[in-house]
């Protein structure tokens, strides 16, 4: 990792409240559909005398748990595990009820065969990609599924592309068909599927929602200060959202799984 994508990964730390509070969560049925394969659907009744089956996940790189609430909310027993400290406190007083761990992906804090998922959102392009895919491995049990989603902008909707040009980015580099895991990883059955949604949020976040992005947190501050100064006159003035109290913010959640060998 090159000392520019290792600030912008650790560049969230900072303004982890306002994160939690405009970074979008994800789309019901995409997380559904990371789980469905692991079989954490639908209840399952135990034989007699048989404990019940497991039904943990690791939500990893959980950042404030936008995903971890959702994961918990489904009754899964979820181990959070979240690197940097002011994002994993805003997480514990979020979803109390998740397991919030202090760890990487490239050193997790869980024992072998210990999971029947693990999902990343969000997080899976700062990773060492050979370590993490070899912990995440471990820690996973044969049979289980590894999944993976990232949130981008829905750019066939006009004027997000039109607001994508004004502060720059990457998203097309997410999405989940770009998935690479190195030679001899002991995965298969890799599918991947598309989630559109949406959000709602106020003008104001819009620009607070800008100044999350990694790319823009590592700017100096006059630049920084440049490109939000940018993005509020595009909301204030673009024809599509210009006036309005509440905007709808279109999404691609781009999902990836794949099962333990």
């Amino acid at each position: 990792m090159d000392e520019l994508t290792a600030r912008r990964a650790k560049s969230f730390g900072p303004v982890a409240t306002t994160y939690d509070r405009v970074r979008p969560g994800y789309p019901p049925d995409g997380v559904s559909w990371l789980l469905e394969a692991a079989g954490l659907l639908a209840a399952v009744a135990p034989t007699a005398g048989a404990a019940a089956p497991r039904r943990r996940v690791l939500d990893l790189g959980a950042g404030t748990g936008a995903l971890t609430r959702d994961l918990v909310g489904r009754g899964l027993d979820v181990v959070a595990v979240e690197p940097d400290p002011h994002m994993r406190a805003v997480l514990e007083e979020r979803v109390p009820r998740a397991d919030v761990r202090d760890g990487s992906a490239e050193e997790l804090p869980l024992e072998d065969g210990s999971v029947d998922v693990v999902v990343g959102a969000q997080m899976w392009h700062w990773v060492e990609l050979a370590a993490a895919t070899s912990e995440v491995a471990r820690v996973l049990r044969a049979g289980g599924t590894f999944g993976l989603m990232w949130n981008l902008r829905d750019e066939r909707v006009e004027w997000m592309a039109e607001l994508g040009s004004v502060f720059g980015g990457e998203d097309a580099h997410r999405h989940a068909a770009n998935v690479m895991l190195p030679p001899g990883a002991p995965f298969t059955a890799v599918a991947a599927r598309d989630f559109r949604w949406s959000q709602e949020l106020a003008p104001t976040d819009i620009v607070d929602l800008v100044a999350t992005r990694s790319h823009v947190q590592v700017l100096p501050d006059d630049e920084r200060s440049a490109v939000l100064a940018r993005v509020g006159d595009f909301v204030a003035s673009h024809p599509a959202v210009a006036g309005r109290g509440r905007i709808v913010v279109p999404y691609v959640t781009s999902c990836w799984r794949a099962t333990r060998t």
